[in-house]
């Protein structure tokens, strides 16, 4: 990586990890950013999911097996593939001045997986459920955000994993279009 962006990457993570912190935020930011390692968190899913099914019926479970799909690719390619390729340390072990507010990860960061997990499936809610778009992306910018909030990643990790997600995303939803899986219908 060029020195300028990886001086203007670090810059950038100590504005958001250090100084653009707060105690409010501290307070709730790493139970979200993990919040799928929690066992509530997969019950309030599955409710929603259930009851989303329940009205929806077939157009639901066809893009909850799409949804699955992009993500464990998503997630198998950045974890098993590009982070072992790739082997950028996480913040934790290069910078002196990193505010780890979640627990410790692996020592590789880039691409963040759960950027990419939350990209791929933003563009494949998009794809399914048009006037879900902003809300899905923007709830997919947040956990981002979260990352280098909590000092897991860098800016670059996560802007690397919302591409690698996006495009997971995107392929998988052209995929369902070619098959007719998604139809036509707005919603």
């Amino acid at each position: 990586m060029p020195a300028a962006l990886r001086a203007f990457d670090h810059a950038v993570f100590h504005r958001l990890n250090v100084e653009w912190s707060a105690r409010f935020l501290d307070a709730f930011v790493p139970a979200l950013t993990d919040a799928n390692k929690s066992p509530w968190f997969w019950l309030a899913l599955a409710a929603v999911l259930a009851a989303w099914i329940w009205k929806e019926r077939g157009r639901a479970l066809r893009m909850i097996v799409a949804l699955s799909a992009a993500v464990a690719a998503s997630d198998l390619l950045c974890y098993r593939v590009i982070k072992p390729l790739v082997h950028r340390l996480r913040p934790e072990f290069i910078l002196p001045e990193v505010v780890l507010r979640a627990g410790h990860h692996g020592r590789y960061g880039f691409p963040s997986n759960h950027a990419s997990n939350s990209f791929a499936a933003a563009t494949l809610l998009a794809a399914f459920y048009p006037r879900l778009a902003a809300p899905a992306f923007l709830i997919a910018a947040f956990i981002g955000y979260t990352r280098v909030y909590v000092g897991a990643h860098f800016p670059l990790d996560v802007l690397g994993g919302a591409a690698i997600g996006a495009a997971v995303g995107g392929l998988v939803a052209w995929a369902c279009r070619a098959g007719g899986l998604i139809d036509a219908r707005k919603r």
